[in-house]
């Protein structure tokens, strides 16, 4: 071997291992200088964005420097261990629990909003028209706060219900004071009525009545009343059934210029009720306005009895009975303020 070549060999070993040294001393103070110098890091806190120079190794240190209280609701990306470098975006959002009571249901959500209305979006809660919000939709909620939600149902409802009729009293002349006579039954009616019912969280709250509808009407109960009171007339005391006022008084005899009957005829003084007419009791009367044989009282005149009836007797018309033709034309034709129609007995 050459010892020259040998020497020459060892120095150039050397030299390359010099080299080699110097290499990684300067790499490791250049690492050592870029680890040691801050990063940038794009930081959007709640969706609000900033650039921050850090020393921080991790996304962990770097929140901690940033004097955040990660807590286990929130959401940290990207992952707390994550080794920070130069340009990384750290997205930290926070988070916190609010409660939610829907109709009495209990549900707990996990939110980074303030606003009710916001909240219930996020949640998908849709609010009917009637619906009540507390707090209302346009207040925030804090941290651990609760929202009530109270579902409110209108419907409406309708029922078939009964109406009661109503009473009705009319005067009567043709009773006696106090008496009462039905002259007509009531009837009840229907109606159909519409409530509007008021639901809250499905427990009914309120029913008031909106509408109604007659399906059938009522009738009335038509009550007489009698109006009649006691008089007394001609010594006697009586009840009228009913009283005629503006009677027309007229009079005739049993002879032939009144009937056409002379004193031989077998029917001379015989009444349309087979009775013998009698003065100071007979008269003729309209039966359809005075029955027969009912007494009546004829102011100025006196009882009579109902037992004739004559082609010209109609309406509030009496004619009344004497003996001879001649009374019957002194009386002449008078008019009565009232007759009283008294019944089938004379008072006494």
């Amino acid at each position: 071997m050459n010892p020259e070549n040998d020497v020459q060999s060892s120095r150039n070993r050397l030299l390359v291992g010099g080299i080699l040294i110097a290499l990684l001393i300067t790499g490791a103070f250049i690492w050592v200088y870029q680890v040691s110098q801050p990063k940038k890091v794009e930081f959007v806190r709640n969706s609000e964005s900033l650039t921050v120079k850090t020393k921080a190794k991790t996304v962990a240190q770097f929140l901690q420097e940033q004097n955040e209280q990660v807590s286990s609701f929130d959401e940290v990306y990207p992952e707390l261990d994550q080794k920070i470098k130069n340009g990384l975006k750290v997205t930290y959002t926070q988070k916190w629990q609010v409660e939610i009571l829907e109709a009495g249901q209990q549900k707990v959500v996990t939110t980074n909003r303030k606003k009710v209305q916001a909240i219930l979006a996020d949640e998908q809660i849709v609010l009917g028209e009637f619906d009540r919000v507390h707090p209302s939709l346009s207040d925030e909620v804090s941290a651990d706060g609760t929202i009530y939600i109270t579902r409110v149902e209108k419907k409406i409802e309708e029922k078939e219900e009964q109406i009661p009729f109503n009473e009705v009293s009319r005067k009567d002349l043709l009773l006696a004071e106090g008496e009462r006579k039905v002259i007509q039954e009531g009837q009840p009616g229907k109606a159909l009525q519409q409530y509007e019912v008021v639901f809250e969280n499905g427990v009914e709250k309120s029913r008031q009545l909106v509408g109604t509808k007659v399906i059938e009407p009522t009738q009335d109960r038509v009550v007489a009343i009698g109006a009649l009171v006691t008089v007394s007339r001609g010594g006697a005391s009586f009840t009228p059934r009913r009283v005629i006022n503006n009677v027309t008084l007229t009079a005739y005899a049993a002879g032939a210029a009144h009937t056409g009957k002379d004193a031989n005829h077998p029917a001379y003084a015989i009444t349309a009720s087979g009775k013998r007419a009698q003065e100071g009791r007979t008269v003729a009367v309209d039966p359809s306005v005075i029955p027969m044989g009912t007494w009546v009282y004829i102011e100025g005149i006196g009882y009579r009895r109902a037992e004739d009836t004559g082609g010209a007797v109609k309406g509030n018309k009496i004619d009344v009975y004497f003996e001879n033709d001649q009374q019957a034309r002194n009386f002449g034709m008078r008019r009565s303020k009232a007759v009283y129609v008294i019944g089938k007995n004379k008072p006494q």
